[in-house]
């Protein structure tokens, strides 16, 4: 039932990629899958990344073979086109932009070799001499440029292991294997920088949302380019993501690094044809829930993630019917605990209630019964208004720390003033003359986007508060217990806990799910800022 399912929304997305595509023939900008760029006008560089989009076109070439030779050529044509303005867009070196002019983004070329490769194969035999010259020699750049250069602004898995696994397939294709070495040296980095404890590194700590997507490339680079310890970092991953699958059918959030809830269906589905029994648990799980729509799904996805979520359903397609039906029951489908105390996350299971605690977040908490699988906390820590109006939370990345004593999680949190700006016409008044100039050398544009992450993402100046908030889990219910302290003569407009909510930077985060009706039901518990202020203490008590 829920293959039919996904390969429905597969072809609903298909045709919306087929929207998003400028095709037609005599546009200045055809084959682009930005709309906002050739259509609307609105934005002043096309996204290339958009170009993966070509996948969907091709994959129904492949898999679906239209009954008519009219609606196959509208197929060729939209890969073919979408082919040759992802190479018009290519700068010399081989990278391409994604978040501003001149980027030269290692990120993009990673993510979009591979499916750019797979678009062309299945058109290949149609097309004439010079056309697959240059599409070839474009696929050839970016492998160059993968080669050459690396990810400087942090450790991202999934993007390390994007590109390993273009640079694999781009050395099979082309029979080169220096690209080969250039895959094993970046999954080498990948598999150093995997913590015991099963989770792939995403900038500061582990995110299971972006871990789904890193499996799916690192799965496929496996059937490349094999090896035992590929194998054994997969099998670890899989059985950190277990526990990461909430009875309600959604999955991750707030409590990751990146704080993401997409599921990534691929690579685990992969796995699992090939005999991982956890992975298998995870897909069949999370394939209900895609079903149901209980999880981010291809139909509620925005253009910017369609192409790599899309890619995943594909891959679920094709490895949905050989996964096995028997599988072992996941963390919150029995009860236990687990502590990954490398990445700041708690989880326990009773027999009425499944917890996450996001400790290295400031103390997120996310609770649900396991009964019915409702979503009965769902509380991102503190937030509120310094009195200047500046945002002051506890949800900083890596800021807290927990002390464990069986079902008692004690999570000391500091606060932190987070800088939230919007773009602005002034912000690209000064934004734009750099990307034309100065980071036109990529060495300066990686040094821009360095700076951009502490900003955006790590960045944060410590305010004057604290937090100690205790969570007791017990077979009777679940307690949290926080108490907030304030320095002397601390002013704030506001305070309060109990919603969901995202405290940096991160596109891919807070996409809508069936969990966000629910816990919209949810009054935020608001905190007595002047009794804070004169007290330079202030509790406050849940229990579920």
């Amino acid at each position: 039932m829920w293959l039919a399912e996904v390969r429905a929304q597969v072809e609903r997305a298909c045709r919306r990629a087929l929207s998003e595509q400028n095709r037609d023939p005599h546009a200045p900008a055809h084959g682009c899958f930005d709309r906002r760029f050739w259509g609307w006008k609105l934005v002043d560089f096309p996204e290339a990344t958009f170009q993966r989009n070509v996948l969907l076109p091709a994959w129904l070439l492949r898999h679906a073979p239209p009954a008519g030779g009219a609606e196959r050529a509208v197929l060729a044509a939209s890969v073919r086109s979408g082919l040759a303005f992802a190479a018009s867009v290519q700068h010399a070196d081989g990278s391409w932009d994604q978040a501003f002019p001149h980027e030269h983004s290692f990120g993009a070329a990673a993510f979009l070799l591979h499916p750019l490769l797979a678009g062309y194969l299945a058109v290949r035999d149609e097309c004439g001499a010079a056309f697959r010259q240059g599409v070839e020699a474009a696929l050839r750049r970016a492998a160059d440029f993968l080669t050459a250069h690396g990810e400087e602004h942090g450790h991202i898995a999934n993007h390390l292991a994007g590109a390993a696994l273009s640079l694999a397939r781009a050395g099979a294709f082309f029979g080169d294997e220096r690209y080969g070495r250039r895959a094993d040296e970046l999954l080498a980095s990948i598999l150093a920088h995997q913590s015991p404890e099963g989770w792939f590194l995403e900038y500061l700590g582990a995110d299971p949302g972006y871990q789904t997507l890193c499996v799916y490339y690192l799965a496929q680079l496996r059937e490349l380019r094999p090896s035992a310890e590929l194998d054994a970092a997969l099998a670890r991953a899989a059985e950190f993501l277990a526990w990461f699958v909430h009875p309600d059918g959604s999955f991750g959030g707030e409590y990751g690094s990146r704080r993401t809830g997409v599921f990534y269906p691929g690579g685990l589905a992969l796995l699992a044809a090939r005999g991982n029994a956890t992975a298998a648990a995870i897909v069949r799980a999370m394939a209900a829930s895609i079903s149901a729509r209980r999880t981010v799904t291809l139909d509620g996805i925005d253009v910017a993630n369609l192409a790599p979520l899309s890619a995943n359903y594909l891959l679920l397609l094709e490895h949905g019917p050989h996964i096995a039906e028997a599988v072992p029951p996941l963390p919150r489908e029995r009860e236990g605990a687990a502590d990954f105390t490398a990445a700041g996350l708690h989880v326990r299971s009773t027999a009425r209630h499944y917890v996450v605690v996001g400790a290295s977040n400031g103390g997120v908490v996310k609770v649900f019964g396991r009964g019915d699988g409702r979503v009965l906390v769902n509380d991102g820590g503190y937030a509120g208004e310094d009195a200047r109006g500046g945002f002051v939370t506890t949800q900083g990345t890596g800021t807290g720390r927990a002390t464990v004593n069986g079902g008692e999680i004690t999570v000391d949190a500091p606060f932190q003033a987070v800088p939230r700006a919007l773009p602005s016409p002034g912000r690209f008044l000064v934004l734009r003359p750099v990307n034309l100039t100065l980071m036109r050398s990529v060495g300066l544009g990686n040094a821009v986007k360095r700076a951009l992450v502490r900003l955006l993402i790590s960045g944060g100046k410590p305010a004057p508060l604290s937090l100690r908030r205790t969570v007791r889990v017990a077979a009777e219910g679940v307690r949290i217990d926080d108490v907030l302290r304030a320095e002397k003569g601390t002013r704030l407009r506001s305070l309060e806990c109990g919603r969901p909510f995202v405290a940096i930077h991160m596109a891919s985060a807070r996409y809508f799910e069936s969990a966000d009706l629910a816990a919209a039901a949810f009054e935020p518990r608001p905190v007595d800022v002047e009794a804070l202020a004169r007290d330079g203490e202030a509790r406050a008590s849940l229990a579920v």
